[in-house]
């Protein structure tokens, strides 16, 4: 498991990146904030769950909690939801800016996992 520094290091590195109006070519090292989310993504889904929420209390930059949605969330999700399912429930139901970035996310994960998602969108209208 990463360090709190190193997970801040990541938060802040993956708001600026998604931050910029013109995005270097994939090659480029400033990309690493993105690619960690893969790299770890795998083996270590509890460092990309606290990267998240990290990003979630950070910012309010709506084109980066867009990308969070439609990149680590969803991905969280599909891969690993069976683990998470009950921790995004909770938080959905705290915290009104998960709940938004939940919400903005596509169909993840199993039927089962994406019901009870679903479920958790129902109970709230805000804004998607």
């Amino acid at each position: 498991m990463l360090s709190i520094d190193k997970l801040q290091e990541w938060a802040l590195a993956y708001i600026d990146f998604q931050s910029k109006d013109e995005l270097p070519d994939e090659g480029d090292s400033s990309w690493w904030p993105v690619w960690k989310f893969y790299d770890l993504g795998e083996d270590n889904p509890e460092d990309c769950w606290n990267a998240i929420q990290l990003i979630i209390d950070k910012t309010d930059n709506e084109k980066v909690l867009g990308m969070l949605a439609a990149g680590p969330l969803e991905d969280l999700i599909e891969d690993h939801g069976h683990k998470f399912i009950e921790r995004i429930e909770a938080e959905a139901d705290r915290n009104p800016k998960f709940y938004k970035v939940l919400s903005w996310i596509w169909e993840s994960g199993s039927h089962d996992i994406w019901s009870r998602i679903e479920k958790v969108l129902r109970k709230k209208d805000l804004p998607k």
